[in-house]
């Protein structure tokens, strides 16, 4: 439970250091058409092609030196305990343990930042750090049936639904959120407060309109986040 506890803390840690590097993060520095003295503030329509866009406000980031060595010593220990993890519980077959989702999900999460310390030129290429919240998920249901154990009670299978149910919406809003912020670099200059805007109203089917997704990576993630979560959600809800 111990384990769980201070993965799913590892997890979230993570992602509240990824908010605080879009925080402070500011794409229009990097913009050719801000180097100008053209206006390049949020705006809903542009009279660039759609398929044309710089591809470098997508690849690298602004990531300052503290917050990136903060985020590597995290990295490290989350990747230190899962190759842990994994030896401990190794049977005999090395895929199954690493063909798994969480594994996978693990590995590109804190690879790269253990080769930006090897490749400094490569400390402010964009990790997407934000699908920890996917692996914090995986420790917040593991940690909730350890707790049940420990407490010699049988958990109520309702509740541990209604956990998994809510946990996976947010997972699915917080990577919706990230993943558009983050291509809309390159395109809207979205905020997160824009973003979260975005995918309520897309999610809720209300749809103003008045905030929309301008290139086409984006475009692309909605669809697929749409899709998923037709897919996801109502399996969540009726499975027993």
């Amino acid at each position: 439970l111990r384990v769980r506890m201070f993965n799913f803390s590892l997890k979230v840690l993570s992602c509240l250091l990824y908010i605080v590097r879009v925080l402070l993060d500011n794409p229009q520095e990097d913009r050719q058409d801000c180097s100008s003295g053209v206006n390049c503030t949020k705006h809903n329509t542009s009279s660039r092609p759609w398929s044309e866009f710089d591809w470098k406000l997508i690849i690298w980031v602004d990531r300052p030196l503290p917050l990136w060595a903060l985020q590597v010593l995290v990295a490290f220990i989350s990747f230190s305990e899962t190759m842990l993890l994994v030896y401990l519980s190794y049977k005999g077959n090395v895929w199954e343990q690493v063909l798994r989702v969480p594994f996978i999900l693990e590995m590109i999460s804190t690879v790269p930042f253990m080769i930006t310390v090897i490749l400094p030129s490569l400390r402010n290429l964009f990790i997407p750090v934000f699908l920890n919240c996917w692996l914090a998920k995986h420790a917040l249901e593991n940690m909730i049936n350890d707790l049940h154990r420990a407490i010699q009670r049988t958990h109520s299978a309702m509740f541990n639904q209604v956990v998994i149910l809510i946990s996976t919406l947010v997972c699915l809003m917080f990577t919706c959120i990230c993943g558009i912020q983050h291509l809309e670099r390159a395109g809207n200059n979205l905020t997160l407060f824009d973003s979260l805007y975005f995918c309520v109203v897309t999610f809720s089917t209300v749809g103003f309109g008045d905030v929309t997704p301008q290139i086409w990576p984006s475009q692309l993630l909605v669809v697929i986040m749409i899709f998923v979560a037709l897919i996801v959600l109502p399996i969540q809800v009726t499975k027993q």
